[in-house]
């Protein structure tokens, strides 16, 4: 998965983490693959009780850092 490190985000309108739904939604994916790539640690996540969430400070904190490409298992010892 690849990401215009370009895209500007105001993290003071955005949670620290949203669902894995809001978070297809803010990027224009499906739910399925944004659930795919949390279930292969694609994409950096905290467990709140039985659900999974996407933890947008680490993603943002990444893209600032000129993190432009996702893979599977980037974030497993997170």
């Amino acid at each position: 998965m690849s990401f215009d490190q370009n895209i500007i985000v105001n993290l003071s309108v955005i949670s620290p983490v949203v669902s894995q739904e809001q978070f297809a939604t803010f990027i224009g994916a499906t739910p399925d693959t944004v659930r795919g790539w949390v279930e292969n640690d694609t994409l950096p996540h905290v467990k709140l009780g039985r659900s999974r969430y996407i933890n947008i400070i680490a993603f943002v904190d990444d893209l600032k850092n000129g993190k432009t490409i996702f893979s599977r298992g980037d974030y497993c010892n997170d």
